[in-house]
């Protein structure tokens, strides 16, 4: 007897201010069946990501009133969002910039303009790492669960 598949798609968020910017990577995901969800700015993304609960943030930069630096570090001071891994998309190359994310928590960069290949890699890789993680934190408190249950039983 072989099992139904239930695995539930990866949930990604894409960050940015420009409609033809969340388009190309939404249309360039999409065929890899992720559930895709869009944010204006940072204070949406942050609201929407605490309803969703994403597995990964593509997160632009040079955004109005809240920057993609800022948006960061709000995501790693927020207890419900700290763990979920965010990529920058940027146009900005300089090591200044670099630093600054990652002093802002991000765990990677791409450049623009986006190679759409790099993406869909850097994309699946994370996804799957963080998909990994979760299964080992739960599988961690099944194995803190399973004596307390025993001797409840007991």
């Amino acid at each position: 007897m072989t099992l139904p598949d239930i695995t539930v798609p990866s949930v990604v968020l894409v960050v940015d201010d420009e409609p033809r910017n969340r388009r190309l990577l939404v249309e360039t995901l999409r065929p890899a069946g992720y559930e895709l969800r869009e944010a204006v700015g940072g204070a949406a993304a942050i609201e929407d990501a605490r309803f969703a609960r994403p597995d990964l943030v593509l997160l632009d930069v040079m955004m109005p009133e809240m920057d993609g630096f800022e948006t960061c570090r709000r995501f790693r001071a927020d207890p419900m969002l700290r763990e979920v891994p965010i990529i920058l998309v940027t146009a900005l190359d300089d090591r200044e910039s670099r630093l600054t994310g990652i002093e802002a928590g991000a765990d990677d960069f791409l450049s623009k303009p986006v190679d759409l290949t790099e993406l869909r890699a850097r994309v699946r890789t994370i996804c799957r790492l963080n998909r990994a993680r979760a299964l080992h934190e739960e599988r961690a408190r099944l194995d803190e669960l399973t004596p307390q249950i025993g001797r409840a039983h007991a």
